[in-house]
């Protein structure tokens, strides 16, 4: 499947690829509106296609703005600064919602630095497990490059 081309939720520029506030912003926004969003979400996020609706009671349905903070920045920690095989943790105390980043295997694909990411979150007794394939742009940001 081709990436869709859309607007980058950091940047507003138009992107091809996803990065990992573009997943998670898709799965939010797909939660707060599934009617009507499930066919987008499904064309616009691979990470997130299929039947998108599991993630009704999803750990990242819970996450309130602080939350996805955290969790974005210490993905971004992991992929940037975590060898394979380590974790970084991340918890609100606030709000109880916590969560484990591992890189589990750097890889090139296509002359790109790649790193394949597994990420456990628990938010309001809901927890979820997930791995995504991320590649650094030559800006430095991670995006989920387009499937072959």
């Amino acid at each position: 499947m081709a990436p869709f081309p859309g607007r980058d939720a950091l940047t507003g520029r138009n992107e091809t690829h996803l990065d990992i506030l573009g997943v998670v912003m898709i799965c939010r926004n797909a939660l707060t509106r599934l009617v009507g969003v499930v066919a987008l979400v499904c064309v616009v996020a691979p990470a997130c296609a299929g039947n998108v609706l599991f993630l009704k009671n999803s750990a990242i349905s819970k996450m309130n703005d602080a939350d996805l903070d955290l969790f974005r920045s210490t993905a971004r920690n992991a992929l940037d600064y975590t060898a394979d095989g380590e974790s970084r943790r991340w918890e609100n105390t606030e709000t109880g919602a916590k969560g484990v980043f591992t890189p589990l295997s750097t890889f090139d694909r296509d002359g790109a630095l790649c790193r394949r990411l597994e990420t456990f979150n628990e938010v309001g007794g809901v927890a979820g497990r997930a791995v995504f394939d991320f590649c650094r742009q030559a800006d430095g940001t991670w995006k989920v490059p387009p499937e072959n």
